[in-house]
């Protein structure tokens, strides 16, 4: 399982890379800036945890699964969040209202801030389901971990701890023929894991 929250990681982390480097160069083309800020923060702070969490993984320790749920939550929100303010404050620019009261739907897309801003929100929306993904897939693996935990505890046996694939079951057998896939790989124990 190591490998597939590698790649949800390193995937959060590109996709964070672009949302900074969006509204960077969105920030320095376009006269009107948005809240720059709060922006930047939100995307450079989750850019360097999920980065972080590669060089972790890479060193061979286990991640948290309630930090993982707690952290990809606030990740998604934040990022959805921005999303919405960025589509909000482009709307509100002054030009694009009177462009829209004029209905010269033409010359909205062609409008820099607007452009900039829409491509922001996509990349965030898609950056904030990523981050959904991961904390509902840790989720569910914390949880069927309890599960599994107290029916052994009570005697019940049948019940299988939950397993992620990196691409599926046949490409993850293929790739543990593999010394460096079966050492990155090695199994982790979910229930020492808080």
């Amino acid at each position: 399982m190591r490998v597939v929250w590698f790649c949800f990681k390193l995937i959060e982390g590109c996709l964070g890379c672009l949302c900074m480097g969006t509204q960077i160069e969105g920030f320095l083309n376009v006269a009107v800036s948005q809240d720059l800020y709060l922006y930047i923060t939100l995307f450079s702070v989750s850019t360097c945890i999920s980065f972080f969490g590669c060089l972790n993984l890479c060193m061979e320790n286990d991640p948290s699964f309630i930090r993982e749920v707690i952290w990809n939550g606030f990740a998604c929100f934040g990022y959805i969040l921005a999303s919405i303010l960025t589509m909000y404050h482009a709307e509100k620019d002054l030009y694009l209202i009177y462009l829209s009261d004029l209905e010269i739907i033409e010359d909205e897309t062609t409008h820099s801030l607007f452009n900039y801003s829409k491509f922001q929100a996509i990349s965030a929306i898609v950056t904030g389901v990523v981050h959904l993904l991961h904390s509902v897939l840790a989720a569910d693996i914390l949880f069927t971990d309890i599960a599994v935990a107290k029916a052994e505890e009570n005697g019940i046996e049948g019940k299988n701890r939950f397993t992620l694939y990196f691409g599926g079951l046949w490409i993850h057998t293929r790739l543990m023929k593999w010394k460096w896939f079966r050492r990155f790989e090695s199994k982790m124990l979910t229930s020492d894991i808080e």
